[in-house]
């Protein structure tokens, strides 16, 4: 995922996969999110209130010095390198500026994987729900690539777990592909296709547990023992169409709940 090239894992699933968001099977995905509020430490400025001070800020439009501390931000998260990160967000720098296709330091952070530099961003004001050129949040390409930790980070940072992209999947949607090409793949080997789908079971619970479906929840739970206690490639593959059907049944309860 390249800062301002033209290929790149947070262009988003719309895009096509980049180096640092391929999925399982190399096909496109993306989506996932949640309205969960964490009760700040006391002391420390909501931040809420410093994303509306960036927003403010933004509008004047950056200085060249302060365009190349934004994209050092940006490269920096993608780079996984915390430290800088750290020092440019103390310095100033607006977690919240993006690149021309609409990507942020956190966008690259949660394509990374890297919980830790989400977290500090999330801690100033960065937005979890900003979207890029291809409407995709952070929360999208977290989901995209199956990093756990970061989606939790996200969801508790007050990420939307309706959040919908521009093709209008969900992360239940996102499952549902993601298992489609599992269920497809022929080379993958017993233990990578297990991974894959107990990733998938902890994606969907921190999903459900966000909801408060917690009898659904339980019903994942059972999968994911059914799961641990596989040894052959076809009992794997009785959980991921079990799974499969959960997800799907899970898509007609969420239709029917908007209409």
């Amino acid at each position: 995922m390249e800062e301002g090239g033209g290929g790149g894992g947070a262009s988003g699933p719309a895009a096509g996969p980049g180096p640092a968001m391929a999925a399982a099977g190399g096909g496109p995905l993306g989506c996932l999110h949640v309205l969960w509020q964490r009760d700040e430490p006391a002391g420390k400025i909501p931040a809420r209130r410093l994303r509306r001070a960036a927003r403010l800020h933004r509008r004047l439009g950056p200085t060249g010095k302060e365009s190349h501390a934004l994209k050092r931000l940006r490269e920096a998260a993608n780079g996984n390198d915390l430290d800088t990160v750290q020092q440019l967000l103390e310095d100033g720098a607006d977690p919240c500026a993006a690149d021309d296709k609409g990507r942020t330091a956190l966008h690259f952070a949660s394509c990374n994987g890297n919980d830790h530099i989400v977290q500090l961003l999330l801690d100033h004001g960065a937005d979890p729900n900003q979207r890029d050129g291809l409407g995709n949040t952070p929360l999208h390409l977290a989901a995209c690539t199956n990093h756990v930790p970061v989606i939790t980070t996200l969801l508790r940072g007050g990420a939307r777990v309706d959040a919908l992209d521009r093709a209008g999947r969900t992360p239940l949607h996102l499952a549902k592909s993601k298992l489609n090409i599992l269920q497809e793949g022929l080379s993958h080997s017993l233990e990578a296709v297990r991974l894959e789908v107990k990733q998938i079971i902890q994606m969907l619970r921190e999903y459900l547990d966000r909801l408060g479906r917690h009898e659904q929840k339980e019903q994942l739970d059972d999968l994911c023992s059914k799961l641990q206690m596989t040894s052959t490639k076809e009992q794997v593959d009785e959980v991921t169409d079990l799974l499969a059907s959960f997800t799907s049944l899970s898509l007609q309860m969420q239709k029917m709940e908007k209409r």
